[in-house]
């Protein structure tokens, strides 16, 4: 499937099962913590970011999962990735922060110096450019961590049974809470929120009530699908999608 974007839109999502890029113009939004970790690029120039109550102007930035942040980009039209703290991308990325939470990246010029077209098939080659240039060897991820994040995402369970989730992997709940936070960065109540979130948005369609794409994406109801969006993403997919400032392109998904 290869998406393109058509002229009224200002910019589009592109959904895969793991990541997910932005491409176009944004609107400014307030301090909020997703999980996902995120590259950012400012196509036509420099842009500010805010990471941790602190903000600074860049051209390119590194940013680890649930890490408060807030984003001003102006004019600029802005390339972003958001990877899953599981995803083969951000393993391989991860090694530039040292720690931090934060770190601005120093972007090769010539091949990552021009964005293509936004299409589906574009958007994942420029990215797959960008992680081979300036990625490292990834970082091993626990095999029993790998192991709960895969079978949060088949399942995707309405409440986390952390007990239930430690036995299929030989640990103890307390244990496998700790060994969860300490190789992805984030809780786990977080990361199945996430992966919730995840699920919203593949499988928005115009029109779809709130209420039903709630319960499609396993949440509660349409109120604690609302609460998590706010504090996720500062706002809800909504400010973007409803009002024709984006598309979402599901290039990794089924439809």
């Amino acid at each position: 499937m290869n998406h393109r974007l058509p002229p009224l839109h200002q910019g589009a999502l592109f959904l895969w099962s793991d990541y997910r890029l932005v491409y176009g113009r944004l609107l400014p939004n307030r301090p909020h913590r997703h999980i996902s970790a995120s590259v950012l690029v400012g196509v036509d120039g420099p842009f500010h970011l805010q990471v941790q109550g602190r903000w600074r102007e860049t051209r390119a930035a590194l940013v680890a999962p649930d890490v408060s942040q807030a984003l001003d980009p102006g004019t600029r039209t802005l390339w972003i990735a958001q990877m899953d703290p599981d995803a083969e991308p951000w393993l391989r990325l991860r090694g530039h922060l040292q720690g931090q939470p934060t770190v601005d990246l120093a972007l090769p010029s010539g091949n990552l110096s021009v964005v293509p077209e936004p299409s589906c098939e574009g958007m994942a080659q420029y990215f797959q450019r960008l992680v081979a240039l300036i990625g490292h060897f990834p970082e091993p991820l626990d095999p029993r961590v790998h192991r709960v994040c895969r079978l949060l995402r088949e399942t995707l369970p309405e409440k986390l049974e952390v007990s239930v989730l430690a036995s299929q992997v030989n640990l103890s709940a307390s244990r496998l809470t700790h060994l969860f936070r300490q190789h992805t960065g984030v809780p786990l109540r977080r990361f199945l929120l996430h992966l919730k979130m995840s699920r919203a948005l593949g499988h928005w369609q115009p029109g779809k009530p709130f209420s039903e794409l709630a319960l499609e994406a396993g949440f509660y109801d349409q109120p604690h699908m609302v609460r998590t969006a706010r504090d996720m993403f500062d706002a809800l997919p909504s400010r973007y999608i409803n009002s024709d400032w984006f598309q979402v392109c599901r290039c990794g998904l089924p439809l």
